[in-house]
């Protein structure tokens, strides 16, 4: 069993639980925050531009923290209020999971989708908002993330601007 795959058991079982609490006790409910490919929550709160809580149930808030970004101190309120226009409160949004779904402070690390399948993560790069980290664990968009930090350099976006 993989990490992600024992990751989506527990949060399945966390749910069914959570639903079971609250009234929610058919498969088809708890499928509809689960799928193999992501999960679904709904903005809570934004805490700043790479994290916000995602309210996974009535009863399961979690902290959120966008995968393969780092915003600097410099722009850091212009990304918070950013992620803002984007994450209001009851936003659903989904949350696709790497090999390393956890960081050390217990936040979920994501790359999280809009409605309408944006991907913020790659929005916040390409408006040069944020900078590239790579993880070794978490690779998957490293390419995509690249071009647009480059592309966003080269058209003195955000924090590359007069650089």
């Amino acid at each position: 069993m993989t990490k992600n795959s024992i990751f989506i058991t527990l949060i399945i079982a966390c749910l069914s639980i959570s639903f079971l609490l609250t009234g929610c006790s058919t498969y088809e409910q708890v499928k509809e925050f689960i799928h193999p490919d992501y999960i679904k929550c709904y903005v809570a709160q934004v805490i700043d531009g790479d994290t916000f809580d995602c309210q996974l149930s009535d009863v399961n808030i979690e902290k959120v923290r966008l995968i393969g970004i780092g915003i600097p101190e410099s722009i850091g309120d212009t990304a918070t209020n950013f992620s803002k226009s984007y994450l209001r409160r009851g936003t659903p949004v989904r949350l696709e999971l790497d090999e390393q779904t956890r960081n050390k402070d217990g936040r979920i690390l994501a790359y999280v989708y809009l409605p309408g399948g944006k991907m913020l993560n790659a929005l916040l790069i390409q408006e040069g908002y944020a900078q590239v980290i790579i993880n070794p664990s978490n690779i998957k968009y490293k390419d995509l993330f690249l071009k647009l930090e480059t592309e966003a350099r080269e058209q003195d976006r955000g924090m590359w601007k007069g650089k």
